[in-house]
């Protein structure tokens, strides 16, 4: 249904039509670029973050490489072969920084390369490494997915990259790995179901994106035309109302004295009451989730002449929530104080947004908050904490020979012992207590408002549970304990990596001290 979209161009531009295709972007190249131009600020950010903690994350396999191929001549090829990548991904990095993109072609074309490469490199990874196709399998299927769902597309070409890289690691698979049957039919679906779902997330993200971005665009321009023409109509009530009733965009006509709603559009009726039920007068007192916010909004006008693009959140006559863009201007009409005021609703960007936050903050094994997430809920810990007040207290655990598991199990078997251990730790945790996995086998936990003793009473009661839990696998029973250390409970702390270096500290000692043991940070 938004295979065609259509804008109103400027003053003195010929109205362009804006297309957006099957493949969520643009269909003319042009108006791409015009996008990405207009929402570098949002694109960038991503374009920095892919290349920095990709080519970091990407250079820290060197050390796996040693322990799996020693110091070889296929070693040091894939080291230089590595820091290239690390450049390519710093200079993305300084690049996504700028507050404006220097040529959206080169940068797009690099963005692809870098993508390309990586994923090149990791079947020369797989091709040096040999083995069973399962264990590569994991990490390809992991590529695949990021690719579509947080690399920005920024060219046509990107969205067959995951296609593409698909057909090259099967070729890699049926010439070089160890497989059966078996693995052959799961890998047909789980490869076929991360290309589909990936393409489809890619698709949506793409233009959900370049949807919004029309919206704010229409809004602008809506928003200038319906100033224009109430400064036309000087003040006329018979043009207000026929301003009111041919907006397509929803309008609202508020006397300031009384928040009376005078007069309202046919858009805003559908917005806000589509099944009539409201009667009588209506007041913008009913519309508002957050009373605060509206007076916040009303005190704008008066201050600054206009508001434009506030972000609040309304209710409907039913009082279902909607997610708005507000521009307000005061004007006089039929001799009082008013103020007209135009909306878009946003409530599916605010949607997707929130699915996009989540994303970015979760442990996709787990299901826990990742580092990311982890290191957001310990800043809110800090900015909200009473001035004065000790903490946030950081408990960090590492799974004691972890590595000796997954050398001896398998990975598949290490994943599933890291699921149950997160639902172990979470049944024993009290409501408030944020668990994380930091990568790996090390977890966090964020003890809000605890003293030490009731940190190390917590601690004990996990690893206690923990070490005389038996974990279920397809392997059978595997035995876990857990080194734990605990640091900021007693005394403030002012940065996040001040109070897990503490804890750090503290978690050696248990691992010094024979492991499965709680030690708690003192300086």
């Amino acid at each position: 249904m938004y295979d065609s979209l259509h804008v109103v161009a400027p003053p003195g531009e010929a109205d362009p039509s804006w297309h957006i295709g099957r493949d969520g972007l643009f269909s003319d190249r042009q108006q791409d670029e015009i996008f990405i131009r207009a929402e570098w600020g949002v694109i960038g950010h991503r374009v920095r973050q892919i290349g920095l903690y990709g080519a970091l994350a990407f250079l820290s396999a060197t050390f796996t490489d040693l322990s799996v191929l020693g110091p070889t001549a296929v070693y040091w090829s894939l080291l230089v072969a590595r820091f290239g990548i690390l450049a390519w991904g710093l200079w993305l990095a300084r690049v996504g920084r700028a507050k404006e993109v220097p040529d959206v072609r080169r940068v797009a074309t690099a963005l692809l390369g870098f993508e390309l490469s990586i994923m090149v490199l990791f079947l020369l990874v797989v091709l040096a490494y040999g083995g069973s196709a399962d264990y590569h399998s994991i990490t390809a299927l992991a590529l695949i997915f990021a690719g579509y769902a947080y690399v920005p597309v920024m060219r046509r070409e990107a969205m067959w990259v995951g296609g593409v890289f698909t057909v090259l690691f099967a070729f890699v698979v049926w010439t070089s790995l160890h497989f059966d049957a078996k693995y052959v039919n799961i890998a047909l679906v789980l490869f076929g179901f991360a290309n589909v779902a990936g393409w489809q997330i890619a698709v949506s993200l793409s233009r959900g994106m370049r949807l919004a971005w029309l919206d704010r665009r229409r809004l602008e321009q809506q928003a200038q035309a319906a100033q224009q023409a109430r400064q036309r109509a000087e003040q006329s009530e018979e043009n207000l109302e026929h301003l009111f009733d041919a907006s397509p965009m929803p309008l609202v006509l508020v006397r300031v004295a009384d928040s009376r709603v005078l007069r309202y559009n046919a858009a805003a009726k559908v917005l806000f009451d589509p099944h009539d039920l409201s009667h009588g007068d209506v007041f913008t007192t009913d519309f508002y989730e957050n009373p605060a916010q509206r007076l916040q909004l009303l005190e704008r006008p008066q201050a600054e002449g206009t508001v434009r693009q506030a972000e609040v959140r309304l209710k409907t006559v039913g009082g279902q929530g909607v997610d708005a863009l507000l521009s307000m201007r005061p004007l006089r009409f039929a001799g009082e104080d008013c103020i007209v005021t135009g909306m878009v609703e946003i409530s599916a960007q605010k949607h997707l947004e929130q699915q996009l936050r989540a994303l970015a903050h979760t442990d996709p094994l787990t299901g826990l908050q990742n580092r990311r997430g982890f290191f957001a809920m310990v800043e809110h810990a800090l900015r909200t904490r009473p001035a004065g007040q000790p903490g946030p207290c950081i408990m960090l655990i590492d799974l004691d020979h972890f590595k000796q598991i997954n050398d001896r199990y398998g990975h598949p078997v290490g994943d599933e012992i890291l699921v149950e251990f997160a639902q172990v730790v979470l049944s024993l945790l009290r409501e408030g207590d944020v668990f994380a996995r930091m990568g790996g086998e090390e977890f966090c936990i964020l003890l809000a408002h605890t003293r030490a003793s009731q940190a190390l009473e917590v601690a004990e009661r996990v690893r206690e549970f923990v070490a005389a839990h038996p974990f279920q696998t397809s392997a059978g029973v595997v035995r876990l304990s857990l080194s734990l250390g605990i640091a900021g409970c007693d005394a403030p702390v002012q940065s996040i990596d001040r109070v897990l270096s503490m804890a750090d500290q503290a978690m050696y000692r248990a691992k010094q001290g024979g492991r499965n043991r709680t030690e708690l940070y003192c300086d």
